[in-house]
């Protein structure tokens, strides 16, 4: 007869329990494994989305209204993209963006009064429509809606002159009151207001596009006189680089940079210039490990007229192995190298600290 295996009752009770544990999970585990290897597991194939017909043949504009198409996954998205949509057919660059607002005011514990106020903007080059019809919306699916909108093409024409006008208006007083004597300041200010003539340029366009005997060349010399104005102040720009000892190392980085974002750079000054940069630096030396250790804090400050109009500080380290032959010059050469480092991946505008190109 034979003899059943003992091995089991030998071993003490709470060790056989684990031991019984692990062999029921491990045989599950396989059987789980061996039933997912014979079934077919098939994915789910998406639900095909019927667009209505007004969707697809969408009305087309005509001397009285502009229409527009378009999808999303809310409403308020779908009625974004006929916006954008709509504009588009203007044959213009398109750059949408859109606010919705809901506010709920509530009277007493008696009654609630909700007041939806939903403001859907479409942008376009800054334009701005805000009177339009909604003309068809309808949910096709949890994530997608459609929408058809229209928009009157004389209230379209009037919304946007009325605004353009406005602009161009603040944008003349505004110049006619920059008034200073020196050049960097007056390029500042051309330079900080060219996204506005961008702007207002691209108006221009939409305004053509909606009345082709609309009068723009009055604006329209004026906003290409205003770019060609900080054009020529820019070329004609010069900053004096002004440096102290330490600080003589990195002016050749500096002017390289300013080089390369189009201005001119000297040590020394011209008559009449009124635009300098200051460099200052504090250099320490120290050695650890078998290497000499170079930290720099080097400062900058932007004036014109005497009046600072920028400027930033910046700490830097380079190292190199002290037995190296001048060892002191090649940990100063690689702090060269990350000023040229920060200048490109950060821009000239963030290490002067002022906005100074686009």
């Amino acid at each position: 007869m034979k003899k059943f295996p003992t091995f089991l009752f030998r071993v003490p009770l709470m060790q056989r329990s684990r031991i019984v544990y692990k062999a029921s999970v491990w045989f599950f585990i396989m059987g789980l494994l061996m039933g997912c290897v014979g079934s077919d597991v098939k994915p789910l194939a998406p639900a095909s989305v019927n667009y209505p017909d007004w969707f697809l043949n969408p009305h087309q504009p005509n001397d009285r209204q502009l229409y527009g198409v378009g999808e999303g996954q809310t409403r308020d998205a779908a009625i974004q993209s006929a916006l954008v949509d709509l504009l588009s057919q203007l044959s213009i660059e398109v750059a949408a963006s859109f606010e919705t607002r809901l506010s709920v005011h509530q009277q007493d514990f008696e009654s609630v009064e909700r007041v939806s106020e939903k403001q859907i903007q479409a942008s376009v080059a800054n334009t701005e429509i805000r009177n339009y019809q909604v003309k068809q919306i309808q949910r096709l699916s949890y994530d997608k809606t459609v929408a058809l909108i229209a928009v009157s093409r004389k209230q379209l024409l009037a919304d946007i002159q009325a605004s353009f006008e406005q602009a161009l208006a603040r944008l003349k007083s505004q110049q006619h009151a920059q008034t200073g004597d020196y050049q960097l300041v007056n390029y500042l200010f051309y330079r900080r207001h060219l996204p506005q003539v961008d702007a207002l340029q691209q108006q221009l366009k939409v305004l053509n596009a909606l009345d082709r005997g609309f009068d723009d060349v009055g604006a329209r010399r004026y906003l290409q006189q205003f770019s060609e104005t900080a054009l020529q102040l820019k070329h004609t720009l010069v900053f004096e680089l002004i440096a102290d000892a330490p600080s003589q190392k990195w002016v050749a980085v500096i002017e390289n940079a300013l080089s390369q974002a189009g201005f001119k750079a000297q040590k020394t000054a011209r008559p009449g210039q009124n635009a300098q940069i200051l460099l200052t630096a504090q250099v320490s030396e120290s050695e650890a490990y078998g290497f000499k250790i170079v930290r720099v804090n080097l400062n900058n400050r932007v004036m014109s007229g005497g009046q600072q109009l920028g400027g930033e500080s910046w700490m830097f380290k380079g190292q190199a192995l002290s037995k190296e032959v001048n060892a002191t010059d090649l940990a100063l050469q690689r702090v060269a190298q990350k000023i040229q480092d920060l200048i490109e991946t950060q821009g000239l505008n963030a290490f002067l600290g002022l906005d100074l190109v686009r």
